[in-house]
């Protein structure tokens, strides 16, 4: 039983118990007696440190999304344009949600339903910042210019946040065979081939 005189500790185990039962559930259709009597608390804790299970599910969610945020903001603000700049961009998101498959359960929650809160927020201005750089890479004739930089930025995030989405299930039905061990690194080098370089032959 986590003890209410260690906030610390009160507020880290409610937030893990959270994440654990809205990723798997949703935020809809979980209640904070579930989120209680996981973490060990009573829901009078719950909203002590929280105030709302929506107070609750903004925890969650920033306490993922905003470490991604911030890196990759500073970037697309401090680097200029360039195919280095692409790529580092797309290495890091990929890393990112590597190593925080939460994320990826949390992210397909928020896109399910509205989401006006902050993490949706910085969500638009770090697309916003993204399409900018993307759009100067173009002007600078760095990248092709008959096609929207919004489009090349879905394509782009897609191809990243898709593998985490549904490889475990298209690996499932593909022949393995030839695959490195490392397969997420394999991918990520292929994607970005296809990305940068397009899919026909090169002459």
């Amino acid at each position: 039983m986590v003890r209410a005189r260690d906030p610390e500790a009160t507020r880290a185990a409610i937030l893990e118990a959270a994440e654990e039962i809205f990723i798997a559930k949703g935020p809809g259709s979980t209640a904070l007696s579930e989120i209680a009597s996981q973490a060990g608390v009573t829901k009078s804790l719950i909203h002590h440190h929280f105030g709302s299970k929506e107070g609750l599910w903004r925890e969650v969610k920033m306490r993922r999304f905003s470490a991604y945020a911030t890196g990759q903001m500073r970037m697309l603000e401090t680097v200029p344009p360039s195919q280095e700049l692409l790529q580092d961009s797309m290495r890091y998101y990929f890393g990112f949600l590597k190593e925080n498959p939460q994320l990826v359960r949390i992210l397909a929650w928020i896109f399910l339903g509205p989401d006006p809160g902050e993490c949706a927020e910085m969500d638009r201005q770090l697309m916003s910042a993204g399409v900018a750089k993307l759009k100067q890479a173009q002007e600078m004739g760095l990248l092709r210019q008959d096609v929207d930089a919004r489009f090349l930025l879905v394509v782009f995030t897609g191809l990243a946040h898709h593998w985490f989405q549904d490889s475990a299930h298209l690996l499932q039905s593909l022949d393995r065979t030839g695959l490195p061990e490392d397969v997420d690194s394999a991918y990520l080098e292929d994607a970005m081939k296809i990305f940068f370089e397009g899919i026909l032959p090169r002459g």
